[in-house]
């Protein structure tokens, strides 16, 4: 990778691995978000019109029927991926990674086709919720284990800091074009779009060159590391990380129902990324050489009372100032949590560590997306659904990188 210095700034010398792998799997992570940024941040949009439309004459109300969908189209999709993560996994350590990702992206693909013939039909768009499960429980825990596998111990904040700075690059631009998208064109043409994004990124693929896994996974080893305690404790961080992430994807339905339009959905969010964007790079040098967890827990304890004001906004700036101040937040907290995710995977079971990752996550978003339905159906309000992600935050502060401080030993 290149060597970064500003000379106006007077930052220090940063530098990313040099590793080809790296660059490879940094393309192919940058094409994905491209898709998700410009037409998943819009999903919950589209779902919620769908639900309207088709349910419309239903004993639930318009706002009901919209929410439920979308709650039961996300529930399909973890429901699919814990059903295949222990069995993907198995597959994926004798056929290998790159055709375990071979497979992902064709499944992708079928998945948009799905959803571009979705507009009319609802059995195409639970085809494609299947589908979606399917090609994330072949893609996540593989993508990764390669990162991983080729992220120096030392320079782990700075490979992140530095992965974290493109993927927001993308996401200062994407809203933006999947708002002008699916506003001037319809969600077909954003659809298409991401039907396209996600052939070519396929190619990317053939790039990687992986070794090969010399790891097994099973319910009877996940289980026995749900016993121990330490590992508990990692769980519940996973846990509270899928809450806060489900609940920030249904942030911009609620910021549509307040500004009535898609595309002013996808400007104001891309506005708000544009000031916390440089960020990035200087917080992952920052972790990697400062061991100190009190910014983390400072920022945590901001992101949690941030979800509890989200409930106050209702006007443009007090919409854009939460998200400003979320993502400067934002910033530091999930990079320093995924650096500790990394540094404790690092070791001879970092494929299992992964899968069993993913099936903790499909777990609790099997129970936060019925928790989301029960309370859609007893029709409360965004209030609860903020709370709990405020409560996801905190509960991220337990994760912790396994390292015995008395021994120096790492273990999961």
């Amino acid at each position: 990778m290149p060597l970064h210095r500003s000379y106006h700034l007077h930052l220090p010398f940063l530098r990313v691995d040099r590793n080809k792998e790296l660059r490879a799997l940094y393309l192919l992570r940058v094409l994905r978000d491209l898709v998700n940024q410009s037409t998943f941040f819009f999903l919950p949009i589209f779902l919620y019109k769908f639900g309207i439309t088709s349910f419309g004459s239903s004993p639930f109300s318009d706002f009901q029927a919209g929410l439920l969908l979308i709650a039961a189209y996300f529930l399909l999709v973890r429901l699919v991926m814990l059903a295949t993560g222990i069995g993907f996994g198995s597959y994926t350590a004798k056929a290998g990674i790159q055709r375990a990702f071979i497979f992902s992206y064709l499944l992708r693909a079928l998945m948009f086709a799905c959803f571009y013939f979705s507009t009319d039909s609802l059995i195409f768009l639970l085809t494609a919720a299947v589908l979606d499960g399917l090609q994330a429980s072949l893609f996540w825990s593989n993508y990764y284990t390669i990162l991983s596998q080729h992220a120096s111990k030392h320079n782990i904040g700075k490979d992140l800091g530095f992965l974290q700075t493109l993927l927001q690059v993308i996401a200062a631009i994407a809203p933006a074009l999947g708002g002008a998208l699916a506003g001037y064109f319809g969600f077909d043409a954003l659809f298409l779009f991401a039907l396209a994004v996600t052939v070519f990124s396929l190619f990317n693929v053939f790039n990687l060159k992986i070794d090969a896994l010399r790891d097994k996974v099973s319910f009877a080893e996940f289980l026995r590391w749900l016993k121990q305690s330490r590992y508990d404790r990692l769980a519940l961080s996973y846990a509270g990380r899928y809450v806060n992430d489900a609940t920030l994807f249904l942030w911009p339905l609620y910021v549509f129902f307040i500004l009535g339009a898609v595309e002013k959905v996808g400007y104001l969010y891309t506005a708000s990324l544009l000031l916390a964007l440089t960020f990035s790079f200087l917080i992952g040098v920052y972790i990697d050489t400062h061991k100190s967890k009190k910014p983390f827990f400072a920022s945590g304890s901001i992101l949690s009372v941030l979800w509890l004001l989200r409930s106050q906004a209702v006007a443009v700036w007090s919409i854009a100032l939460i998200d400003t101040l979320d993502k400067l937040a934002a910033n530091f907290h999930w990079l320093f949590f995924e650096t500790l995710v990394i540094r404790r995977s690092q070791g001879s079971q970092v494929f299992s560590y992964f899968v069993y990752r993913e099936l903790i996550r499909s777990f609790t978003a099997v129970l936060f997306w019925l928790l989301v339905g029960a309370l859609i159906w007893f029709s409360s309000g965004w209030q609860a659904l903020f709370i709990i992600a405020a409560l996801g935050v905190l509960f991220s502060l337990f994760v912790s990188d396994g390292v015995k401080k008395s021994t120096g030993v790492s273990r999961v």
